[in-house]
């Protein structure tokens, strides 16, 4: 179904950020033939030279035969709704390769670094076949972490006399990295930031398998290619990894999100990913990474709603689990057979994952919700 038509992608990337009628159609279609690329997040903080070092990467991807989609997201313009940057200004030499789609995304008010709608369209591109799908961040510096639930690859890209910065931004981005990029290498301070990053590392603040480190000057096309290989080989030991059953999240319901983030915020110091308003289901949701799952805060915006009525039987406290599955469509049917209580069929929710619920009697007193991976 999907081709890499730039035309055709275009209109479909639109259709899924504005979420009209086709958009459904397109997640079905996506998960049916998701695609074998990788996903590659590229963050850090402003006036790193990720746009440079995207380029770059980019280049080096082709010169090897692959092909690349890429999405630049960009902050909103007021005037329009739009990003301020567009993709006919970033990397122009690119604008004639048909093995290289390019994409600027507004992030249309959402925290973290990414738009809401990152993931689907990171999806799209990669069951159109892109060998490699990047997304840059817009730079916002230590709550660009996001992207991390959505690359399969994190690339952390820093510069040369940050000095205190790198310790400053380490509970935001510095936890995420697979790979760190020290960029514009050539500059006088190189081998101290290294040693930071390394330092660092040693306390064990990355929950991740240990990092690499790459040097590169993305504006020469210098360490490109050794980033290139540091992705690479990063890919196989992620997919070895990955469970058919993870935790996907906790969610918490409360009466006041500006009060929980007072805790889990201001006092536990976690790192808050995304505030947004769940429409579908008049809640106001606060997204907490923690490693590989998160912490989700629920309160509810009217008093005729499920979390609501929870905290007016329960009072504040644990609402429900939530578990990703490898097969959606599997997990039910078992769960039918078994006469598990289902309280809903597979549907969409935020973000255009597929759901379901499974009733507290059937799974020991929790509420269960089940994603589909």
């Amino acid at each position: 179904m999907f081709e890499r038509n730039p035309r055709a992608l275009a209109r479909a990337a639109s259709a899924l950020e504005n979420h009209t009628q086709d958009a459904a159609q397109l997640l079905d279609a996506i998960a049916v033939t998701p695609g074998t690329g990788i996903i590659v997040g590229i963050t850090g903080p402003p006036g790193a030279g990720k746009s440079t070092l995207v380029d770059a990467l980019a280049l080096e991807i082709r010169k090897r035969g692959k092909t690349v989609g890429i999405i630049a997201v960009d902050p909103t313009s007021r005037v329009t709704g739009g990003a301020i940057l567009g993709d006919r200004i970033r990397m122009q030499r690119h604008h004639a390769d048909t093995g290289i789609f390019i994409r600027s995304m507004a992030t249309r008010g959402s925290v973290g670094g990414i738009a809401r709608t990152t993931e689907n369209l990171a999806k799209l591109l990669r069951a159109a076949g892109f060998d490699f799908v990047i997304i840059e961040t817009v730079g916002v510096g230590q709550d660009e972490i996001a992207v991390a639930g959505l690359a399969d690859v994190t690339v952390v890209v820093l510069v040369p006399g940050m000095g205190d910065d790198v310790q400053a931004i380490k509970a935001g981005v510095m936890e995420i990295a697979d790979i760190f990029v020290i960029n514009k290498a050539d500059r006088p301070g190189a081998e101290q930031t290294e040693r930071e990053i390394q330092s660092m590392l040693s306390l064990g603040h990355s929950p991740r398998a240990t990092p690499a480190i790459v040097r590169t000057t993305a504006l020469e096309g210098l360490g490109v290619a050794e980033l290139l290989v540091a992705i690479q080989e990063r890919k196989p030991v992620m997919r070895q990894t990955r469970a058919a059953f993870e935790i996907d999240h906790l969610g918490i319901a409360v009466r006041s999100l500006d009060e929980a983030l007072r805790f889990y915020r201001d006092r536990l110091g976690m790192t808050v990913a995304l505030i947004e308003i769940v429409e579908s289901e008049n809640v106001r949701v606060a997204m907490l990474p923690a490693g590989g799952s998160r912490i989700e805060l629920l309160e509810p915006l009217h008093p005729d709603t499920v979390i609501a009525k929870f905290l007016d039987k329960h009072g504040p406290g644990m609402h429900h689990v939530a578990i990703r599955v490898s097969s959606l469509t599997d997990a039910v049917e078992r769960l039918r057979a078994g006469g598990a209580r289902l309280l809903n069929e597979p549907r969409r929710g935020a973000g255009g994952h597929l759901y379901v619920f499974v009733h507290p009697a059937s799974t020991g007193g929790v509420l269960l919700e089940l994603i589909q991976s």
